[in-house]
C-alpha cells in the first residue's frame, strides 16, 4: 500500500517538516452563498461572486444562472476576477443547442443545460485545491454574448 503526501506527514508524527498545513486535513469547509439579480443587456459582463481570504484552499464552486429570455450562443466562465479571461477554473462553456435555454447549472464543476438543453462541454474544476494567493482572491463568472434584461445568479464558493 502506498500514501498520499499528507497521509505520509500524518502516519510519520505530523511534527517538523511532517506537518500538515492548515485547510488540508482536520478542517471545517466553508462556504460563500451569493446571488447576483441580473438588470442588464450586455454581451460581456464579469460578476463577482466571492472574495476569499488568501491561503484558503478552493474545494468547489457552484453556480446556478436562471435568465428571463432564452440564451443560445453564449458562454459561461469561472475563475478569478484577475484572469483577463476568467477561465481559471471552467473556461467558456458554450450554450450550442438548437433549442433554447433560460437555466444553466455549474455545480462542483460540471456544466449542465437545464429543460433539456445540451452544454457543448463539460468543465472540470481545473482549480481543485487551488490555493488563494496575491491577487487571485476574488472569484468572478464571465456571461460572454448572453442578451438578458431579468434574471439571477446564485452561487457557491466552498473552500477550507
Amino acid at each position: 500500500m502506498v500514501q498520499a503526501a499528507n497521509v505520509t506527514k500524518f502516519t510519520a508524527g505530523g511534527s517538523g517538516d511532517n506537518v500538515v498545513a492548515d485547510g488540508y486535513i482536520r478542517t471545517v469547509e466553508k462556504v460563500w452563498l451569493d446571488s447576483y439579480t441580473i438588470g442588464f443587456t450586455d454581451t460581456n459582463s464579469t460578476i463577482d461572486i466571492a472574495v476569499l481570504p488568501l491561503n484558503k484552499k478552493i474545494t468547489g464552486i457552484d453556480v446556478m444562472i436562471s435568465t428571463s429570455a432564452s440564451q443560445t450562443g453564449g458562454t459561461v466562465s469561472v475563475g478569478y476576477s484577475t484572469d483577463s479571461a476568467v477561465d481559471t477554473f471552467l473556461g467558456a462553456a458554450t450554450i450550442t443547442s438548437a433549442n433554447t435555454v433560460t437555466s444553466i447549472s455549474l455545480f462542483g464543476g460540471a456544466v449542465s443545460g437545464q429543460l433539456g438543453v445540451g452544454v457543448n462541454a463539460v468543465g472540470k474544476i481545473g482549480g481543485f485545491q487551488a490555493i488563494t494567493a496575491g491577487t487571485q482572491t476574488t472569484i468572478s463568472v464571465k456571461l460572454n454574448n448572453w442578451t438578458m434584461t431579468t434574471g439571477t445568479v446564485k452561487t457557491i464558493v466552498r473552500y477550507t
